[in-house]
């Protein structure tokens, strides 16, 4: 046997050799992505120069019972300064709900505003804020649209921001 067989075959059997290998790498990768927990979708809070990932607050089915608690989100946004809200395509790409609450800087008074949004239509949004009124929280809504194999709706999900 010449040397260029000899090397040929030591080729063939280390190409061989590494496609064994490279196969059962991804059968692994594979399998641990698979067996992965899923994942619920984060909101991405900014304002004043902090960054914060907010999980939902509280995935529920839908008369509230069976609900996974998650911490709230807690960012500081002095009154006079805008929040802004950067949701995956998970949230954006279903109708979804924002409530925000204001406190009265003065008085103490607070006030509740909502506003909805259709499916695709906002990916981003700022929340607006004024001197006199300081935003106290934001909660993002997102009606329900997993139903159980009666046709009822499972859960619903809630992502919560406490500001200060």
């Amino acid at each position: 046997m010449n040397v260029k067989a000899r090397t040929k075959k030591t080729l063939a059997l280390l190409l061989v050799a590494l496609v064994v290998v490279a196969a059962g790498v991804a059968a692994t990768v594979w399998k641990l992505v698979d067996s992965a927990e899923p994942a619920l979708p984060t909101i991405t809070a900014y304002a004043y120069g902090e960054t914060v990932t907010v999980a939902p607050a509280q995935h529920c089915n839908l008369y509230l019972e069976d609900c996974v608690e998650h911490p709230l989100g807690e960012l500081y946004v002095p009154a006079g300064y805008p929040l802004q809200l950067s949701l995956p395509a998970e949230i954006s790409d279903a109708p979804w709900r924002m409530i925000t609450v204001y406190g009265d800087t003065r008085t103490g008074q607070t006030f509740l505003d909502g506003q909805m949004f259709e499916a695709g239509a906002q990916r981003a949004v700022t929340v607006p804020s004024d001197p006199a009124l300081q935003l106290l929280g934001v909660e993002i809504q997102l009606p329900s649209a997993v139903v159980d194999e009666a046709g009822e709706p499972i859960a619903h999900a809630v992502w919560a921001i406490r500001t200060f």
